[in-house]
């Protein structure tokens, strides 16, 4: 799985310590080791924050392991797990009007000499559930009104997408009474996830903009087929009597988006926005504004009437009058008015973050993204690695019971009766208990999208039992061969471990048929389970949704199931192993050419789990003249392509190869790199952005690091920047129109 890109460890108030990569794929949340008032695991945390408004700040706090005191407090204590690993503790500040700051921290107790606690063992099974054939879908309500903004200097409007917030939806299937299957409201996105819908089925999805406007039917029907990846848009009706068509967008002084979505913290806040008679008489309920900032409202009003606009975000409220009419004939539905706002606050700034031991000595660093890098310029966890899915604590704890992997999960998705990952390794036949399979192994760097410490190891127990899982450590500050070889050492002495990723390929009773699928854990350093992750960055995400993104869910699309006795087939599936994106040792033992055949085999494992046909293709590709992976491979229709597209090879070797190929070969229902050659400017929306279709733009490549790097790379490359020019539609990503995204 995608994982943590490079980052910098900054120790104290801006003195610089080394970068280096940090979190591991698919695990982290939760709370692991034992929780002690006193000893070496005690560490104070201790943050510096300042309000440039004077607000009263308030603190939230939460750890990826361990346990810690959730203080509204600037000083708090964190106990660490037992037992070595690199752990992480994040704050969150706020300012009581929307405003917030976030900041992670890093500490390694492997100084501390402690010893993990060997849980009792617990047999682990495949859970037994009830499955059918279909996919879960999302849906996405944005307005169906031309929503131009004028810049706030002046100057020519733009058009940009409004997403709907608090839409109505309601979805019928046609034949099965009582037929009403689903109802609920759309989130901050102007999204709402459906559950399961069989395939072959019919369902009608009904909708309004508000509580108080008439639910009619929203657009096509749903037909959903055995895998749907896609994001169904729908322009809601608005009867003609609603006559006063309203959009705009609020944002803080500082730009900022008012509020914070954070299913980490369990924070969810966003501004909402109140049409009113100028006397302060409500005319419809609040409705909130979505995560870009904008929001989109419709009522019937008197054609000249007198109106306001009642903008709140927390204890933020503030009023602004209605433009008036256009024209002397008053509102009308044809001619949407706009009305943007800007709040009197400011974010919280966070200058310090640190942690220290009961000696009073710092322990760990600051967490902060690299300098100078392109992502720095996108939003944060909504925008990485959150394209197929977003989980909450509850989806995550549910995924691991439809697994069998925990025994229950309470109402705010805390688990019990967790696995550890000796308990996994007993049931999946690795050593120690071993049964007659044998193991392959690899060690290696992911330079291109993980810059993590990789050790791989995978078995192959029967034809439908095949296993791997890797541990994971951080990777190097520079691709020098001598950095290279510093943080190997420590990984082999087993220091700085942040989670170990598994994955398996086994069967379960009632799902998929009964045919095997991919499942995933996470352990932490201590052998616990873990639920959540922060893969680039940008905060904690949770299973599955963090692992689709890479891997693909033809089935899951938006959230795993928070009730009933849900599936855990998602339709994902392995990904290749592409040693053109690796760094290797130079021992002996680690070198590429000593890990060849592991590699390889490793290959050959991910062939026997029935992977994409994407990925079936690439790797037999690879291996066409023996077992050396051959890193000029370009498939045959980027060959076949030269002919009237010269720099098609060079182009799938830059840029596919390096930075899209591995997880498209298991996202091939969305784009498959292998069959299709990218025609000049169908990515332009995804990769360079720009458009009215905020949800989209530079929504690729959806890791954070993959995208630094290509962006790094493409600085003092022109041939590069040339290729990307004439395939993508741009060489660097452009912002959203009118306003940038915060």
């Amino acid at each position: 799985m995608r994982e943590l890109g490079r980052l910098r460890l900054v120790v104290g108030a801006g003195s610089l310590a080394t970068a280096v990569a940090l979190l591991a794929s698919c695990g982290g949340g939760g709370a692991s080791g034992t929780s002690r008032d006193a000893g070496p695991s005690k560490t104070t945390l201790t943050v510096e924050a300042s309000d440039g408004d004077g607000d009263a700040l308030q603190y939230q706090w939460r750890v990826n392991g361990g346990t810690v005191l959730n203080a509204n407090a600037r000083t708090t204590t964190w106990t660490l797990p037992d037992g070595p690993g690199l752990h992480f503790a994040y704050v969150t500040v706020s300012d009581g009007k929307g405003g917030y700051a976030q900041q992670q921290y890093a500490v390694s107790s492997d100084p501390l000499g402690t010893t993990a606690v060997k849980p009792a063992a617990r047999a682990y099974t495949a859970a037994a559930v009830t499955d059918f054939d279909g996919a879960t879908m999302r849906l996405r309500f944005q307005s169906a009104d031309a929503t131009m903004f004028t810049p706030a200097g002046g100057g020519s409007p733009a058009a940009r997408t409004v997403y709907l917030p608090d839409v109505q939806v309601q979805v019928f299937d046609r034949a099965t009474p009582p037929n009403l299957v689903f109802s609920g409201t759309t989130d901050v996105s102007g999204e709402i996830d459906l559950p399961k819908l069989a395939s072959g089925a019919t369902f009608d999805v009904q909708c309004a903009t508000s509580q108080t406007a008439p639910m009619g039917p929203c657009g096509v029907p749903l037909q959903p087929g055995p895998s749907d990846t896609t994001v169904t848009s729908y322009l809601p009706p608005i009867a003609a009597e609603r006559n006063l068509r309203l959009h705009g967008h609020v944002a803080d002084a500082d730009g900022a988006t008012c509020g914070i979505q954070d299913e980490f913290f369990g924070i969810h806040s966003a501004a909402t926005v109140q049409l009113q008679q100028a006397d302060g008489t409500a005319l419809g309920a609040p409705v909130r504004v979505n995560r870009f900032g904008d929001y989109a409202l419709d009522a019937p009003v008197p054609a000249n009437g007198s109106l306001q606009l009642a903008v709140s975000c927390e204890g933020l409220q503030t009023t602004s009058p209605v433009p008036a009419p256009a024209t002397p004939a008053g509102y009308a539905a044809n001619q949407p008015v706009e009305l943007s706002i800007v709040l009197a606050n400011h974010r919280p700034v966070i200058a310090r973050m640190v942690a220290n031991g009961l000696d009073g000595n710092v322990r760990g660093a600051m967490v902060l993204p690299e300098t100078g890098v392109t992502s720095n310029s996108l939003p944060g966890a909504l925008q990485f690695l959150s394209y197929k899915a977003i989980d909450s604590r509850l989806s995550g704890c549910m995924y691991y019971r439809a697994l069998g992997a925990v025994t229950d999960c309470d109402a705010q998705g805390t688990p019990s009766g967790g696995i550890s990952f000796d308990d996994w390794k007993r049931a999946m036949h690795f050593a120690p208990y071993l049964q007659g399979n044998t193991e392959v192994a690899a060690t290696y760097i992911n330079k291109m999208d993980l810059n993590l410490v990789r050790r791989m190891v995978a078995t192959q127990v029967d034809a439908t039992h095949v296993a791997f899982y890797v541990c994971n450590h951080p990777g190097p500050v520079t691709q020098d061969q001598a950095d290279v070889d510093a943080v190997l050492g420590v990984a082999f002495a087993d220091q700085k471990q942040v989670a170990c990723v598994a994955m398996e390929w086994t069967p379960s009773s009632g799902a998929n048929g009964g045919a095997p699928l991919t499942k995933f854990f996470v352990f932490g350093p201590d052998g616990a389970l873990l639920t959540s992750v922060n893969l680039d960055g940008r905060g904690e995400k949770y299973v599955p949704g963090a692992c689709v993104a890479c891997h693909g869910g033809t089935v899951h699309n938006g959230r795993f199931a928070e009730q009933g006795n849900p599936s855990p087939y998602l339709g994902s599936h392995f990904l290749p192993f592409d040693t053109g994106n690796y760094l290797f040792g130079s021992d002996s033992k680690l070198t590429e050419a000593a890990q060849t055949e592991s590699l390889y085999q490793l290959n050959q494992l991910v062939l026997a789990t029935q992977p994409s046909a994407a990925t079936s293709a690439l790797i037999q590709g690879w291996y066409t003249a023996g077992h050396t992976l051959d890193k000029q491979y370009v498939p045959p229709a980027w060959q076949a392509a030269a002919a009237s597209q010269p720099d098609a090879p060079a182009f799938y070797r830059e840029v596919v190869a390096t930075s899209c190929r591995t997880c498209h070969a298991s996202l091939a229902s969305t784009y498959d790199w292998s069959q299709t050659v990218l025609s000049p400017g169908r990515a332009s929306t995804h990769f360079c952005g720009g458009t009215a279709a905020l949800a989209l733009n530079a929504s690729m490549p959806n890791a954070l690091i993959s995208r630094d790097r290509l962006m790094q790379r493409a600085q003092s490359d022109t041939a590069l920047q040339g290729l990307m020019t004439t395939f993508l539609g741009c060489s660097a990503p452009s912002p959203d129109p009118i306003y940038p995204r915060r």
